[in-house]
């Protein structure tokens, strides 16, 4: 449907339906802070460059950043801003005094409770004398774990390690063990972070696994039990706070500050296969990618920004010094996903960094609201088909039309008052989820592209570009090129190649593993990716799949899965979905966590079924059929190759999690153990196309 395609009368009766229906979410979902709040608008920023021309062909083949002319590279967002400890101190000069901040109970009402520049920089000055005392050397050959959920005490600790050129190791809080015990060994870590008592009482008996640990600093207060645990196991353990205070106490040792060049952090990329690899990131590394922030329609000194996605990914921790880097506060969030809208509308973030699986899951949350509602859903398909229309035919995003007013305000909320911008990176999104938010909350919707090897971000899509699907063009701190995969059947001049990058933000390889960084390597020093991509001719980006994701069935086609878990991921079916393909069969087929809600509600209204539990209703033949013609539907309806789409669907209640190692800490899936966990059902699902294709050739 498009609004230029309504006649007069359906556009009024949009407008006098809305003024009775407008309640698309219930006045009670919106804080009443915010119910009768205006909007924050500053004034539109105009493109960097010319959307018809984002990127420059170089002599090597490799693109850089249009606006960047016949310019060099550059090498971070600021001048003098070049290694994360004076980037941090730059940020209260131009800045607000406020940095650190969470939410606490005061007088039986959640307030935030904040810790300045200052502050910070103090606290941390005291930890990292405390750390000389332990008689810890200097430098960047030392390394420092910390193992802990985001919270202010990570980033002080964070400092504190910096303040001396140590080098930082973040630990996933939802890595498992044995990762742990092998990171902690590779880095020989004598001293780690830790938020919880659990994890350190869990650290001190696996004394055997850990023979470098000596010592533990926990941020939360630390029991007489703990304290003779660590004792009987010859472990010193103090609490933050104590452990602060011992370093005030000591004579002040003048900081040993890092260059650009110096070793910031080993970050271990959460890998959706085999053991982490400690990816090294220089100081200029970092602040090269911090430049992706440039494109932040909305990022100043005086903005808060929500801290939610895990420390321990390169992507958050961009965003965070990103933030520091210009004064802005950072406010972490309760650590309760349930609660991350309430957070985010509590602390008023102009822009958002996010991952496709927190926005689908708001999508389809607004839209199970009004799934047996024929009015509102009406209102709302026909007020999205005339924001859209307005979007795609300005390039701007608004809160302003009598759409907006009359229909979406209260939406619209769900974020909060000031968001006009969200930020997404770390795996692919969906197009339909995209066009949502873009409409619906009228804000701009950017998607990036990068890895844990580029620093994060090595694209970002530019303000004003209203295409779906593109992660802009390189970064002012980067090349990329495209070189052929003959074996995949991707060449350059036709349909894409592996996408390949060199610059400032790239990382000089993996810690202690001079093979696997060889292997990484051009001999021109361009980073293999291992992922496909193809530019537009406006020169951005485009991704299609992981090299190592795209195969060729028997009959000769290449099928990329993640291309298809994208498509049905729309559906509203669909909670999580792994696509699976075998070299040796001409089929794809697909592993579906339902959403539990919409699974009943189709139940009773389709097949009259009522009573069954969640795992009863995905083991009901007749449902797995459903959602399989659904599937066919939405292959056939965006135009696909019938070998593109899945043959078979199986329904399972087990949620893909990083608990049950399903799932990257980025949400995103680890092919392989999906492949292992649900071999029998993969396997069954085969065996009865296999037994189909020969009854037809029988008949």
């Amino acid at each position: 449907m498009s609004y230029r395609g309504l006649n007069l009368i359906t556009r009024q009766a949009i407008v006098h339906s809305s003024l009775r229906h407008s309640s698309l979410l219930t006045r009670n979902t919106i804080p009443l802070a915010y119910q009768n709040r205006g909007f924050f608008f500053g004034k539109k920023r105009e493109p960097k460059c010319d959307l018809k021309h984002q990127s420059i062909v170089q002599e090597d083949g490799g693109r850089k950043a249009a606006w960047l002319k016949d310019g060099p590279l550059q090498h971070g967002w600021f001048d003098g801003a070049l290694t994360t400890y004076t980037s941090i101190r730059r940020g209260p000069t131009v800045g607000g005094k406020e940095m650190l901040g969470k939410r606490v109970m005061k007088n039986g009402k959640l307030e935030w409770e904040w810790i300045t520049y200052e502050q910070a920089i103090e606290t941390s000055d005291h930890v990292s004398q405390a750390i000389r005392k332990l008689g810890i050397e200097t430098g960047d050959e030392t390394n420092i774990g910390i193992y802990s959920k985001n919270r202010p005490e990570w980033i002080i600790a964070d400092m504190a390690i910096h303040n001396f050129s140590n080098v930082s190791v973040p630990l996933y809080d939802t890595i498992t063990n044995d990762d742990m015990h092998f990171i902690s060994n590779l880095c020989e870590l004598k001293l780690m972070f830790v938020d919880l008592e659990d994890k350190t009482k869990q650290l001190i008996r696996d004394k055997s696994y850990l023979p470098t640990l000596k010592y533990i600093v926990q941020f939360d207060k630390v029991s007489s039990e703990t304290r003779e645990l660590a004792r009987e196991n010859d472990f010193q353990v103090w609490s933050f706070e104590e452990f602060s205070e011992m370093g005030k106490k000591e004579k002040p040792r003048q900081h040993v500050p890092p260059t650009p060049e110096t070793l910031a952090t080993i970050s271990f990329t959460s890998g959706t296969t085999g053991r982490p690899k400690g990816v090294m990131l220089s100081h200029m590394n970092l602040c090269s990618s911090t430049m992706s922030c440039d494109e932040f329609d909305s990022v100043s000194g005086d903005d808060n920004y929500l801290s939610y996605l895990p420390l321990a990914h390169i992507y958050e921790r961009l965003c965070t010094l990103s933030n520091f880097t210009i004064g802005s506060r950072i406010g972490f969030f309760r650590g309760d996903p349930t609660l991350l809208l309430e957070d985010i509308q509590a602390l008023g973030p102009r822009s958002v960094a996010t991952v496709p699986r927190v926005i689908d899951k708001i999508h389809k949350g607004v839209m199970r609201q009004v799934a047996d509602k024929p009015v509102k859903r009406m209102i709302l398909k026909a007020a999205m088909a005339y924001k859209m229309y307005h979007y795609k035919m300005t390039g701007k995003a608004t809160r302003s039309t009598w759409v907006d007013k009359y229909i979406l305000h209260k939406i619209q909320m769900l974020l909060g008052p000031n968001v006009r911008q969200i930020i997404i990176g770390a795996a692919k999104s969906d197009t339909s989820c995209l066009e949502f938010m873009r409409g619906a909350f009228g804000i701009e919707v950017l998607e990036g592209y990068g890895q844990t090897e580029t620093s994060g971000p090595t694209t970002i899509q530019l303000v004003g570009d209203t295409r779906i699907g593109c992660v802009g063009p390189p970064m002012a701190c980067c090349l990329i090129k495209l070189v052929d995969v003959p074996d995949l059947g991707y060449y350059v001049d036709k349909n894409g190649g592996e996408i390949l990058v060199k610059g400032h933000n790239v990382t000089s390889g993996y810690y202690k593993n001079p093979e696997a960084t060889a292997a990484s390597f051009t001999e021109d020093g361009y980073l293999k990716t291992g992922d496909i991509g193809r530019f537009t001719p406006e020169g951005s980006l485009q991704i299609i799949d992981r090299r190592k994701n795209v195969f060729k069935l028997p009959q000769g086609k290449f099928v990329a899965p993640d291309l298809t878990e994208s498509l049905y991921t729309s559906s509203r079916f669909v909670s999580q979905i792994y696509v699976h393909g075998d070299l040796q069969k001409p089929w794809l087929v697909a592993v579906v966590v339902p959403d539990p809600e919409h699974l009943a509600a189709y139940a009773k209204l389709k097949h009259n079924i009522e009573g069954k539990t969640y795992e009863q209703l995905c083991n009901t033949p007749e449902l797995a059929e459903d959602v399989l013609r659904h599937f066919v539907q939405l292959t056939e309806g965006h135009k696909r190759p019938r070998y593109e789409g899945v043959y078979a669907v199986h329904l399972t209640p087990v949620a893909f999690s990083v608990q049950n190692g399903l799932t990257t800490p980025t949400l995103k899936n680890k092919r392989n153990a999906l492949a292992q966990f649900f071999k029998m059902e993969i396997d069954g699902m085969y065996k009865k196309l296999e037994t189909s294709e020969l009854n037809e050739l029988a008949q």
